[in-house]
Protein backbone atom coordinates (compact mmCIF):
# COMPACT_ATOMS: atom_id res chain seq x y z
CA UNK A 1 0.00 0.00 0.00
CA UNK A 2 2.81 2.45 0.87
CA UNK A 3 4.52 1.81 -2.43
CA UNK A 4 1.34 2.69 -4.30
CA UNK A 5 1.04 5.95 -2.37
CA UNK A 6 4.71 6.75 -3.04
CA UNK A 7 4.27 5.99 -6.74
CA UNK A 8 1.20 8.22 -6.97
CA UNK A 9 2.91 10.98 -4.98
CA UNK A 10 6.01 10.84 -7.19
CA UNK A 11 3.89 10.93 -10.32
CA UNK A 12 1.91 13.96 -9.15
CA UNK A 13 5.04 15.79 -7.95
CA UNK A 14 6.88 15.09 -11.18
CA UNK A 15 3.93 16.21 -13.27
CA UNK A 16 3.72 19.47 -11.32
CA UNK A 17 7.45 20.09 -11.76
CA UNK A 18 7.28 19.39 -15.47
CA UNK A 19 4.21 21.53 -16.08
CA UNK A 20 5.52 24.51 -14.10
CA UNK A 21 8.33 25.04 -16.62
CA UNK A 22 6.03 25.25 -19.65
CA UNK A 23 4.61 28.78 -19.11
CA UNK A 24 8.11 30.25 -18.63
CA UNK A 25 9.44 28.54 -21.76
CA UNK A 26 6.40 29.60 -23.83
CA UNK A 27 6.73 33.22 -22.66
CA UNK A 28 10.41 33.24 -23.58
CA UNK A 29 9.62 31.62 -26.93
CA UNK A 30 7.05 34.34 -27.71
CA UNK A 31 8.90 37.39 -26.38
CA UNK A 32 12.55 36.40 -26.30
CA UNK A 33 12.76 38.35 -23.03
CA UNK A 34 14.83 36.76 -20.25
CA UNK A 35 15.75 39.89 -18.29
CA UNK A 36 14.08 38.70 -15.08
CA UNK A 37 15.77 35.28 -15.04
CA UNK A 38 19.05 34.72 -13.24
CA UNK A 39 21.51 32.63 -15.23
CA UNK A 40 22.96 31.22 -11.99
CA UNK A 41 19.53 30.20 -10.68
CA UNK A 42 18.56 28.64 -14.00
CA UNK A 43 21.87 26.76 -14.17
CA UNK A 44 21.41 25.36 -10.67
CA UNK A 45 17.79 24.42 -11.39
CA UNK A 46 18.80 22.69 -14.63
CA UNK A 47 21.58 20.76 -12.88
CA UNK A 48 19.22 19.74 -10.08
CA UNK A 49 16.53 18.55 -12.48
CA UNK A 50 19.22 16.73 -14.45
CA UNK A 51 20.38 14.95 -11.31
CA UNK A 52 16.80 13.91 -10.47
CA UNK A 53 16.48 12.62 -14.04
CA UNK A 54 19.63 10.51 -13.63
CA UNK A 55 18.46 9.29 -10.23
CA UNK A 56 15.21 8.14 -11.83
CA UNK A 57 17.18 6.24 -14.46
CA UNK A 58 19.46 4.62 -11.87
CA UNK A 59 16.45 3.61 -9.75
CA UNK A 60 14.47 2.53 -12.81
CA UNK A 61 11.66 4.79 -11.58
CA UNK A 62 9.58 5.70 -14.63
CA UNK A 63 7.61 8.60 -13.06
CA UNK A 64 10.87 10.13 -11.84
CA UNK A 65 12.86 9.91 -15.06
CA UNK A 66 9.96 10.70 -17.40
CA UNK A 67 8.75 13.78 -15.56
CA UNK A 68 12.25 15.10 -14.87
CA UNK A 69 13.34 14.36 -18.43
CA UNK A 70 10.37 16.32 -19.76
CA UNK A 71 11.08 19.17 -17.34
CA UNK A 72 14.78 19.09 -18.22
CA UNK A 73 14.02 19.86 -21.86
CA UNK A 74 12.28 23.10 -20.90
CA UNK A 75 14.98 24.00 -18.36
CA UNK A 76 17.72 23.52 -20.94
CA UNK A 77 15.83 25.66 -23.45
CA UNK A 78 15.34 28.48 -20.92
CA UNK A 79 18.99 28.28 -19.84
CA UNK A 80 20.16 28.39 -23.45
CA UNK A 81 18.12 31.51 -24.21
CA UNK A 82 19.20 33.22 -20.96
CA UNK A 83 22.88 32.61 -21.77
CA UNK A 84 22.41 33.64 -25.40
CA UNK A 85 20.65 36.87 -24.42
CA UNK A 86 23.27 37.67 -21.76
CA UNK A 87 26.04 37.25 -24.34
CA UNK A 88 24.20 39.46 -26.82
CA UNK A 89 23.72 42.09 -24.15
CA UNK A 90 27.44 42.08 -23.31
CA UNK A 91 28.34 42.31 -27.00
CA UNK A 92 25.92 45.20 -27.53
CA UNK A 93 27.36 47.03 -24.51
CA UNK A 94 30.92 46.60 -25.84
CA UNK A 95 29.95 48.01 -29.24
CA UNK A 96 28.56 51.21 -27.73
Amino acid sequence: MELDIAFISATIAGTCMAICQIPQAVLIWRTGNTEGISAVMQTILTLGIGMWFLTGIFLNNAPMYLSNGFCLLFCIYVLYVVIRNNRRKRTDNKNR
